[in-house]
This record gives C-alpha cells, sequence and structure tokens, in this order.
C-alpha cells in the first residue's frame, strides 16, 4: 500500500527538528486527485513526541466568584439597573448591574465588564480579526502592553480566577487607525454618522490582551468553539480571555469557557498525523465541487466537551485551517486518538 500511494504521487514530508525527535514543523502533502493539498505549519509542544500524551481528567469548571465581583466592581458604586436570573441545574445564577458611569457588569455563566466608552471601539470592530493585521502595521501606541496584561490578570483575580495556565498575548489599537476604521465604516454605510466618538485622540490609544488556558503545555479548545460558529476559528476573538485596555483603564473583559484540570499517570497513544490527514483527505475528496482545499494550518489542542452523560471531559485534538479556491475558511477537527472527525454545531 505504501508502494501504491508514493507512485500516485502523494507526497508526505515531515520535517524533523532535532535529536529530540520532537514532532514536525511543516507538514506537506497531496492527495491523490489533488483536490486536497497540506501545505500547512504544525503547531504542537516544542518537547512531544507525537505519539503519546499524559491523560488529563477535567475535574470542573472555573467560573470565577460573583461574591468578589460584586463587592471588587459593584458594591459601593451607584446602581441605576439591576437584572437576576436565579440559578438552574445546568447554569448558576446571573447578575447584571449598569452603574451610573455606564459601566456593565455581568456575572453568570461567564463574566463582563465594559465602560461606557468602549461602545467606540466595539462598533468598528476594534477585536475583529479582520483588523488585527491593520493594526499591527499602524504606529506605536503610548500603553504598556506588560502594564495591559498586569491589569488585566489583576481584574480576573478579583473576579475570583485562577491565571496561573493563561497564555497571555497583545496587540496594539492606535487611536489613528481607530479613526480611519471608523471613517471607512461611516464611508460604507456601516456605521452612522450620529454615532461617531466626538474625537479620537492619543488618550484612546488601547491594546487588545487575549488569552488561551494551557495544560501540559497544549492550549484548551472549549466547548463554546464547537457551539458557536464565531468561536471556531483560533483567533484572538474567540479567546475565553479577552480585553481591551487604554490609557484610562479596562474598557471591556469578558471571561468564559475556563476549567480546572488534573494530570493522570495514564497515557493517551496518538495517531499519526499521516492518518489524520487521510480523514481530512476523504471528507474534502467527497465533496462534489470543483474547488480545491489547501490546508494552511494544523494545531495540536485538549478540547473540552459534555459527554453523553453531560459530564464535562477533555481529549486531544487536531484542529485544521483550510482555504478554498475562493479564498474560503474551512475549519476541521479531528480526534487525534481515534482518527475520527468531530462536528462543529
Amino acid at each position: 500500500m505504501k508502494k501504491s500511494i508514493g507512485l500516485l504521487g502523494i507526497c508526505a514530508v515531515l520535517c524533523l527538528m532535532s535529536s529530540r525527535s520532537v514532532f514536525a514543523q511543516t507538514y506537506e502533502r497531496d492527495s491523490e486527485s489533488g483536490k486536497v493539498r497540506f501545505q500547512c505549519e504544525i503547531e504542537v509542544p516544542q518537547d512531544w513526541n507525537g505519539k503519546e500524551l499524559p491523560q488529563i481528567v477535567l475535574e470542573s469548571v472555573d467560573l470565577g466568584d460573583s461574591e468578589k465581583v460584586y463587592a471588587n466592581f459593584v458594591e459601593g458604586k451607584e446602581v441605576i439597573e439591576q437584572y437576576h436570573n436565579p440559578a438552574t441545574e445546568q447554569y448558576p445564577e446571573e447578575n447584571f448591574y449598569i452603574l451610573a458611569d455606564g459601566t456593565h457588569v455581568d456575572k453568570g455563566n461567564a463574566f463582563g465588564i465594559s465602560t461606557e466608552n468602549y461602545a467606540y471601539y466595539g462598533q468598528i470592530g476594534a477585536t475583529n480579526p479582520e483588523n488585527m493585521e491593520r493594526y499591527l502595521s499602524g504606529p506605536e501606541v503610548s500603553v504598556n502592553a506588560e502594564e495591559a496584561v498586569q491589569q488585566v490578570k489583576e481584574a480576573l483575580q478579583k473576579a475570583g480566577y485562577a491565571v496561573e495556565e493563561l497564555d497571555f498575548q497583545t496587540y496594539p489599537l492606535s487611536a489613528k487607525v481607530s479613526q480611519e476604521i471608523e471613517n471607512q465604516y461611516v464611508a460604507e454605510a456601516l456605521l452612522e454618522e450620529a454615532k461617531r466618538k466626538p474625537a479620537w485622540t492619543q488618550e484612546d490609544d488601547a491594546c487588545v490582551v487575549y488569552a488561551r488556558q494551557m495544560i501540559n503545555s497544549l492550549p484548551v479548545y472549549p466547548e463554546l468553539s464547537v457551539m458557536v460558529q464565531a468561536f471556531a476559528y483560533d483567533t484572538p476573538d474567540s479567546c475565553p480571555v479577552l480585553a481591551v485596555y487604554s490609557t484610562r483603564e479596562i474598557e471591556s473583559l469578558r471571561v468564559h469557557s475556563l476549567y480546572h484540570f488534573k494530570e493522570t499517570e495514564e497515557s493517551t497513544a496518538l495517531k499519526s498525523f499521516d492518518e489524520i490527514a487521510k480523514t481530512v483527505e476523504i471528507k474534502y475528496e467527497n465533496i462534489l465541487d470543483e474547488k480545491t482545499y489547501m490546508v494552511e494550518r494544523a494545531k495540536f489542542y485538549e478540547y473540552v466537551y459534555r459527554n453523553e452523560a453531560q459530564k464535562y471531559t477533555a481529549e486531544p485534538v487536531w484542529y485544521l485551517e483550510l482555504t478554498d479556491d475562493n479564498s474560503e475558511r474551512h475549519v476541521m477537527l479531528v480526534n487525534a486518538e481515534t482518527g475520527k472527525e468531530i462536528y462543529l454545531m
């Protein structure tokens, strides 16, 4: 079989990195018909051998602490509106507060705060990945990224969340670029003239702070990413921690889908990446169209979901990004242990 695959021109190139037998960094392969092509970066832990992984037990969901949220973000401030939803069998109680200064505080299954000023960042898609490259190529900002991360960490701790397993990253939000995007949105009728920010100044310089949870050097792919299309892609706005920090303060902070894990002494045997690639090939080869599908990215995750008994569990998966001839993006998840596709809702 291996000989016939070679004669058919299916080329698999796995570039080993060192004498430590670290898994490949690049992978190139064409399916028999050429409909599916792999030219992708493979993102895996630095010291992983690609054959097995310690088993992880998910002990509980990290919901933060409602009492700490109230004490640190609401108590002592003037509340002009308040809403309460009681707890159910599946979800904790939810409390939503609107403060006199325009700040919103929400604590339930997730946690969120946003200032009145954040609306200006939100309406121009400041955290939209489509605008990220534009911000990255813009001028420097008067916000210190390390300080921004520290402030977000402190806010998370004040809300009762653990931060030790979070991997933080940032990118700048220049006020100059924000104004350019706002102008564009108004010109394209994506934003009403009346909703413009009165002026964008250096005080409005900010940065986006985002974080994914890590366990055993693997990023965690939360359940919400499978359930909600917008969170399926590995982009900053799909991370369980997402914040905008300006020269003034934290303008917004959203937290969801964090967990408490425990390692075990047992290991899970994994399929080779060739077997994972074959699963991808079979799926897209069977699509009746004339498109070519290019796999451009493969990233190893620990995926969290609820099983048939509605109990949270975790398993290793491959996250794959594909682009077709029309530049449309696709995401596919494959169970790293069984080699079977995990279907996105």
